[in-house]
């Protein structure tokens, strides 16, 4: 039974850069997952926003973190919600500012490598094989595996970009290399926090707010509810898989059946 979860987020992957990145290992995603090309995030679509709404299942003007400056308040988010339960988490990232993201000593093991000292590819690939080496050895019962580098691209020249797909691409190769070696008890949710325009993005039109998610799962999907995926459904949806009961003040719709 898949009773743990590897969460996958490609900061800024647009829904057209799984088509157009050119990895074989999308192709194969989108038929061996249940793949929603339309999924939706949330306003402003920011990436600190975009991350506290995933992790605690509402808007932003519920947490009150508006842009990427954290806004603090009394919130229970998924790894709180995970912990409470005796559930252990880890987080593999190269964004500082997603430390915000849970509460001191909610996360069992975390592992940071920074972008103002790496390249970009070999910051993912650093994240991937700390990740996949951490959940072959322990067992947690939640992975977040955080890959900054479409974003950056995007940023630095530009979304759709022949750089930008390049950057997609291998995003496909790190997500293809911890997929193939990931215990069989593990299901897996592969998504973006938003898409992007020219070097931004943060606004409501719908190539900033439509995202890709994948679930790779043996649980049975709720299909209207997948059909109208957002981003803020995703907590509610592992904590299902976990086998634990979601928080209570949180407004995502479980996914599956």
């Amino acid at each position: 039974m898949q009773n743990k979860v590897l969460l996958i987020l490609c900061d800024g992957m647009r829904p057209d850069a799984v088509l157009k990145c050119g990895h074989p290992f999308a192709g194969k995603l989108m038929s061996t997952a249940r793949y929603n090309p339309h999924a939706q995030t949330v306003f402003p679509s920011w990436t600190l926003p975009c991350h506290m709404s995933l992790f605690h299942s509402v808007d932003p003007s519920e947490h009150r973190v508006l842009g990427n400056t954290f806004v603090p308040g009394e919130r229970k988010g998924l790894f709180e919600q995970l912990r409470d339960f005796g559930k252990s988490t880890s987080f593999f990232y190269s964004w500082g500012e997603l430390k915000d993201l849970y509460d001191p000593y909610a996360l069992c093991y975390g592992h940071f490598v920074s972008e103002e000292y790496f390249p970009h590819g070999k910051v993912t690939e650093l994240l991937e094989e700390n990740c996949e080496k951490f959940i072959n050895e322990y067992k947690p019962d939640f992975a977040f595996l955080y890959l900054e580098t479409t974003d950056s691209i995007g940023h630095e020249i530009g979304w759709g970009t022949e750089e930008y797909y390049k950057a997609a691409n291998h995003s496909f190769g790190i997500i293809e290399k911890i997929m193939s070696n990931l215990p069989e008890d593990y299901s897996v949710i592969v998504l973006a926090d938003h898409g992007g325009h020219d070097q931004t993005h943060g606004t409501e039109d719908p190539i900033d707010m439509t995202i890709p998610l994948f679930i790779k799962t043996d649980f049975e999907i709720d299909e209207e509810n997948f059909e109208n995926a957002n981003i803020i459904d995703v907590a509610p949806t592992i904590c299902k898989i976990i086998g634990i009961e979601p928080s209570k003040k949180w407004k995502g719709k479980n996914l599956l059946k």
